[in-house]
């Protein structure tokens, strides 16, 4: 495949080639030539639209590896981000892992800002590593929970 520039389109498009088992298996999937997919991932004036959302949508929904690049790539444009959850035993979620891992969230800031860190106004590197890792892990705790909860308002859990 194709060069391309990190955090463009043709590269979340590159990847998503990558998840659905490389370029040979996305085409494959899709029905479509090899370099019918590679020219997807050029930047092309005389066809700018590229691969197309169509094919995109049909690989991710095979492979949902297919589809994180591209739901990372849109949600850093929409000014976010997204981080894969697993939904599977929702029925099994309860409020106390979203409280632990808030509490957990709680003790790095703590930490980060007592006097046995080595920068107690600010966030050391490796700090900022376990606050992001006890972040995400709260992001999904609350995502698992809203999921449940949905779930059961639908009637599905």
């Amino acid at each position: 495949m194709r060069g391309v520039r990190a955090g463009s389109i043709q590269s979340a498009v590159r990847d998503a080639m990558k998840g659905a088992g490389g370029l040979e298996c996305a085409s494959i999937d899709l029905g479509v030539s090899v370099s019918t997919l590679s020219y997807g991932t050029s930047v092309d004036e005389a066809r700018p639209g590229g691969l197309g959302v169509n094919y995109l949508d049909r690989l991710g929904r095979m492979h949902r590896a297919a589809a994180l690049p591209m739901a990372q790539h849109f949600s850093t444009l929409a000014g976010g981000f997204f981080e894969p959850v697993n939904l599977d035993g929702l029925a099994d979620v309860a409020i106390h892992d979203l409280t632990a891992e808030f509490s957990e969230v709680l003790r790095e800031h703590a930490f980060a800002h007592s006097e046995a860190s080595q920068d107690p106004s600010g966030y050391t590197d490796a700090e900022k590593r376990k606050m992001i890792e006890s972040l995400t892990r709260l992001s999904k705790a609350t995502a698992r929970l809203r999921a449940g909860l949905v779930a059961s308002l639908e009637g599905r859990g």
